[in-house]
């Protein structure tokens, strides 16, 4: 693996790149700038999850997959793609290295991680190499998985520690999606994540790991209803 590297892109046809992101004015902007690059060909912008039907009929040489403040519905589609078995390039798209990204870039076999700081030309080429069977990853990498302190409420996601939070308030399924605007079925499924995340069985045990790792503080202001 490697980080944003620059050189020729080789000579090929052209790269078919689609790119995925729910923030639709992100996505159509990484879209734009997919279009004025030598070798890349864009096939399509998609929109969350319920793109995945037309990303299997479209089937990119690679899928760019942004990644929001909560990642939880790009890892959504990203492990539905994977489940399908479907043969495709995937490379998420981010602010900033995190463990949580690095660590779900390695589980699931992606082709990389690009920084959304990365210069044009280094995109093209990191892409060149994505579709050449190569992988790229930011140069610290390795740093954000070292600084990653062995506790395991920090590899929960934002989206989890909400819930996570809510949980140790006391809060039923109902009032927990009532205030993330979720369902409740999308809270127990959060709290399985959270439970097998965290080794525990049931709510109790883990709002008393969030506790011990705040040391008695919450660690988010939990969104309310207007």
């Amino acid at each position: 693996m490697t980080g944003n590297v620059r050189g020729p892109v080789v000579t090929r046809g052209p790269i078919r790149v689609a790119v995925a992101d729910a923030r639709q004015l992100i996505a159509e902007a990484l879209g734009a700038l997919v279009t004025t690059m030598d070798g890349l060909k864009l096939v399509e912008v998609f929109d969350g999850n319920e793109a995945l039907p037309a990303i299997v009929a479209r089937h990119p040489d690679v899928l760019l997959v942004g990644i929001g403040a909560d990642p939880t519905e790009a890892f959504d589609l990203v492990r539905s793609l994977r489940r399908i078995a479907l043969n495709l390039e995937i490379v998420l798209v981010a602010d900033v290295v995190t463990p949580e990204l690095v660590k779900f870039v390695l589980d699931h076999r992606l082709n990389g991680l690009i920084l959304t700081t990365t210069a044009p030309a280094d995109l093209a080429a990191c892409l060149d190499r994505v579709a050449s069977g190569h992988a790229v990853l930011p140069a610290n990498w390795h740093a954000a998985l070292a600084n990653h302190r062995d506790d395991p409420i920090d590899s929960l996601s934002e989206r989890q520690l909400e819930v996570l939070t809510l949980v140790a308030e006391g809060c039923s399924y109902e009032e927990i999606g009532a205030r993330l605007f979720i369902s409740a079925n999308t809270v127990k499924f959060h709290l399985r994540a959270i439970y097998m995340r965290l080794g525990v069985r049931n709510r109790m045990a883990a709002a008393r790991m969030l506790t011990e790792h705040t040391g008695g503080e919450a660690t988010h202001s939990p969104p309310v209803m207007p």
